[in-house]
């Protein structure tokens, strides 16, 4: 029977509306597509993703079958969005496709595909570090808006209060990263003088996307991916300005530091005769290290810097007077 085009795309969303899987194999055989070319369904199918841009997805059908498409709908996603279960699913997803956890859900197997395939778009805009604390009311709808940012590559204008003032910053987003139990934005700024910025999400007000776009800077990345605390500090080259922050811990503590690396870039320099040990750590100021020496007072002593080593022993004093 003929059919007219308005019909097959209405005849499409009823179905993606019912949750029903669509193959381009079985419309071929189907009477409201008869003798209708691949081609032809093809456009069907960009006509209603070109007016609802994430309304289905592409999923891995059976034997035999081709280009089998599901809607995404609010029960086979958005229940996965608060952000605990969210970053947990993302750490563990290597684990999970070699184990086939996603198996265990009482949901169809188009769905489980569709999950599996959000989580590893996820998964591309996020660097997790430690295990999730902090949350918010929002916090999924904000999550959302900034991951559609990064993966597009678009510009924000972010909104945080500060000191009781509102303030608005306008950003290039390059990861959502997870670090000493709390959520952080790492950009890339547009002044020049500081070029990059790393924001906690849990401040954060609001974000407009822009539909303006941007290239990615190999060494802001490649900087993101070296993240050791909330307080790095960016120069070009970033490699060429790192620095060695050298620490001795005494025998009755050295054993917490030969079992546990306290920092990535932490590695030993010497294990002296009465047990202490020199510590070095790898950073891009000397104020990364700063809250680790306070914890660690009086078992830790700074070798070097001297300046670091005097600002913290100043600031003893004052606390102490």
């Amino acid at each position: 029977m003929a059919t007219n085009p308005q019909a097959r795309v209405l005849e499409l969303l009823k179905r993606f509306n019912n949750g029903q899987k669509v193959c381009i194999d079985d419309l071929q055989s189907d009477p409201m597509w008869e003798d209708k070319s691949e081609k032809t369904i093809r456009r069907d199918l960009d006509v209603i993703k070109k007016y609802f841009e994430e309304s289905f997805e592409l999923i891995r059908g059976g034997k035999g079958e081709k280009g089998c498409y599901k809607a995404i709908t609010n029960d086979v996603f958005n229940n996965f969005m608060n952000k605990d279960t969210l970053a947990l699913m993302v750490q563990t997803f290597n684990i999970a496709q070699r184990n086939n956890i996603l198996e265990s859900l009482d949901i169809s197997d188009a769905d489980k595909r569709i999950i599996e395939y959000k989580i590893k778009q996820s998964k591309e805009c996020y660097t997790f570090i430690t295990k999730p604390y902090e949350t918010k009311k929002g916090d999924a709808q904000l999550l959302k808006n900034i991951e559609k940012a990064i993966h597009w590559k678009r510009y924000i204008t972010l909104t945080q209060k500060e000191r009781g003032e509102v303030k608005s910053y306008e950003v290039k987003p390059y990861k959502i990263v997870f670090m000493n139990e709390n959520f952080y934005l790492a950009c890339e700024n547009t002044d020049e003088e500081y070029p990059f910025s790393i924001f906690r999400l849990s401040n954060i007000e609001q974000i407009q996307i822009h539909t303006k776009t941007f290239h990615i800077n190999a060494d802001i990345e490649d900087f993101i991916k070296e993240l050791q605390t909330p307080f790095p500090r960016y120069q070009k080259n970033f490699r060429t300005h790192l620095i060695d922050v050298i620490v001795e811990v005494p025998k009755e503590k050295a054993r917490f530091f030969k079992l546990k690396r306290h920092l990535p870039s932490q590695r030993e320099i010497e294990y002296k005769e009465d047990g202490s040990l020199v510590l070095a750590f790898r950073v891009t100021q000397a104020s990364e290290v700063k809250e680790l020496i306070k914890k660690w007072i009086p078992y830790m002593k700074v070798i070097e810097p001297f300046a670091l080593k005097e600002e913290i022993e100043n600031e003893l004093r004052e606390y102490l007077s």
